[in-house]
């Protein structure tokens, strides 16, 4: 008959209790429990091991919830910040922003367009504190391009002179509210001049010119425009519906040309056709 010697091994649950209560050790780093392991492999009976992994076993897992690292509880809100960010940075290293103005609580940023609908001179106010051009300001009557003189346009938009132009900012970035600010014609594309040597577009030749009153000062005392104006395509955006187009497709098309309010050959006595040369873009309307 075989007897069981005094002082053998303990059942196989407890062994499964400390393995379990090790695999924890290892993974949180509990210096408690790593005692408790110690203290198991002392002589000592059975009762006593027993007793020594229970204790064990609930003093790691007490710990394993206690000792959880700051940085894992707060996982869910740290993307929720992520998703929240303000697209533009307030500020960059080194990079320059947009140029922009703070005035009564708004930030005023540059539309990169000319204003061609001021009629008065007189201005507003002037901005006298510039701010690094990394960031944007934060309090009124700041700028972080240059010192500058302002007059109020309209809801959300603001005329800002500097270096003898009127540039158009603005609080948002709606093109269909910053348009009507920005000097423009409606005609019909009669030819497209292309490069002899790269075949891109170069020029358009525009008939049954129509202006709209509020820009006919550009043209001084042509009132009449029997003859076409060109158009000089460097860097112009040419689209149809907010999509991109070949200009040498929109021959025969009807366009809005966009432009910085800038013409020249507008004299009465001038042989010269009317050419724009600083046109913004040509949107095609049919």
């Amino acid at each position: 008959m075989r007897t069981k010697k005094k002082g053998g091994n303990p059942p196989k649950f407890f062994m499964l209790i400390y393995f379990i209560s090790y695999k924890i050790v290892t993974i949180n780093e509990n210096p408690f429990a790593e005692c408790f392991i110690v203290i198991y492999y002392i002589q000592g009976s059975d009762y006593m091991k027993k007793f020594l992994l229970i204790m064990m076993s609930l003093v790691i897992m007490l710990s394993a919830f206690a000792c959880q690292k700051p940085n894992e509880a707060p996982n869910e809100k740290s993307e929720a910040n992520e998703t929240n960010e303000v697209d533009e940075p307030d500020h960059t290293d080194g990079v320059a922003l947009l140029p922009a103005v703070m005035l009564d609580g708004k930030l005023y940023k540059d539309t990169c367009y000319i204003n061609s609908l001021v009629t008065c001179g007189t201005m507003d106010g002037k901005i006298d504190k510039v701010v690094p051009t990394n960031e944007f300001p934060k309090n009124d009557g700041e700028s972080n391009f240059d010192k500058c003189e302002y007059q109020y346009a309209g809801d959300g938009f603001l005329t800002v002179y500097y270096e003898g132009k009127y540039l158009l900012f603005s609080t948002g970035d709606i093109w269909d509210e910053t348009k009507k600010y920005v000097a423009n014609f409606t005609g019909t594309v009669e030819e497209v001049a292309c490069d002899e040597d790269t075949k891109d577009a170069t020029m358009l030749r525009i008939k049954d010119i129509d202006v709209p009153e509020e820009f006919k000062y550009i043209f001084g005392e042509n009132t009449e425009y029997p003859n076409p104006f060109l158009v000089k395509l460097d860097y112009v955006d040419v689209h149809k519906g907010g999509e991109p187009i070949d200009a040498k497709e929109i021959e025969g098309k009807k366009v809005t040309v966009y432009f910085d309010g800038t013409a020249h050959n507008t004299e009465l006595t001038s042989s010269a056709l009317v050419t724009i040369d600083s046109a913004y873009e040509v949107e095609v309307l049919d």
